[in-house]
């Protein structure tokens, strides 16, 4: 650890890959009262930063002493042409909490993100979490669209008139040129294309086929039951062939995982009622929000 701000014993610094496992501990501790249950083993840690294209070295830590108290891991990319920096998980452990950490670390590094280049800073945060919202909004955050985590506990069947509607078979290169086409809006960053790619290992592709052309495609986190993108050709719409998509996830997923869809846009109705007629209901939203740099 190193470029230290240092205030009495507490401090804010940028970290690097050796702190890996400090900043695991931390991670576990920070989110073991999350809303949502965020319990990830050390390698399901390890995907969330490739996953989310985190730096190590570009993300912050603020220290009691010599104790990880509070973190702000930053992934960077491109967001809408421009060059962002993602929040992919900032904690603070219990008993630090409302202390002005999470406001010293943005604090901190905004201005050193803006100096390097930053346009922009993308987040996303839950909807009832009215302190985090309030201080992302003196920060100069602000919302640009509600996102949704869904999920179905149930049986996906597929009626029996439709189910030789399409072939279903595995893609192992993608035609993201064609397969963005059949969108209705855009994913959310760890939903991505990028994100996509840059977890391939971790992922599944299923294609629809008709006639030997592809219609619709889901990408789905293997084992888990998690969709990170679904879409339909909208010529196609309305014959089964989403519904026989998410029954083949299923199908693929470990026992004792529920189906989930996490980040949708809760504007694109075509979608959310989709899911909701197969039994999807939502768990929590996240408001995604942006800070121009």
């Amino acid at each position: 650890m190193d470029n230290g701000n240092e205030t009495n014993s507490r401090h804010c610094l940028f970290l690097n890959s050796k702190c890996f496992s400090t900043l695991y501990t931390a991670f576990i501790e920070a989110f073991s009262d999350y809303v949502f249950p965020f319990a990830l083993t050390e390698k399901q840690f390890r995907n969330h930063i490739i996953l989310n294209a985190v730096d190590l070295e570009r993300s912050v830590g603020c220290l009691e002493g010599d104790r990880l108290v509070g973190f702000s891991l930053n992934g960077f990319g491109e967001w809408e042409g421009m060059a962002t920096v993602y929040d992919a998980g900032t904690g603070v452990i219990p008993r630090y909490r409302r202390q002005g950490i999470s406001g010293a670390m943005f604090e901190m590094m905004l201005p050193v993100f803006a100096a390097n280049g930053a346009e922009q800073f993308l987040l996303e945060v839950i909807t009832t979490n009215d302190r985090a919202i309030r201080l992302y909004e003196k920060l100069g955050f602000r919302a640009v669209r509600t996102l949704a985590l869904h999920q179905c506990d149930r049986r996906i069947t597929v009626r029996r008139d439709l189910r030789q509607t399409a072939e279903i078979r595995e893609i192992i290169e993608p035609n993201w040129e064609l397969l963005t086409t059949f969108w209705d809006g855009k994913p959310s960053w760890q939903n991505s294309v990028a994100a996509i790619q840059r977890s391939m290992a971790m992922k599944r592709i299923l294609g629809a086929f008709v006639d030997g052309r592809c219609v619709g495609y889901i990408v789905f986190s293997a084992n888990f039951g998690r969709v990170a993108q679904i879409a339909v050709d909208e010529g196609f719409r309305n014959r089964g062939i989403g519904t026989m998509l998410v029954q083949k996830m299923q199908a693929a997923t470990a026992d004792g995982y529920s189906l989930q869809v996490i980040n949708i846009d809760k504007s694109l109705d075509t979608a959310m009622k989709f899911f909701a007629n197969r039994g999807f209901y939502e768990r929590l939203s996240q408001h995604e929000m942006i800070k121009p740099m």
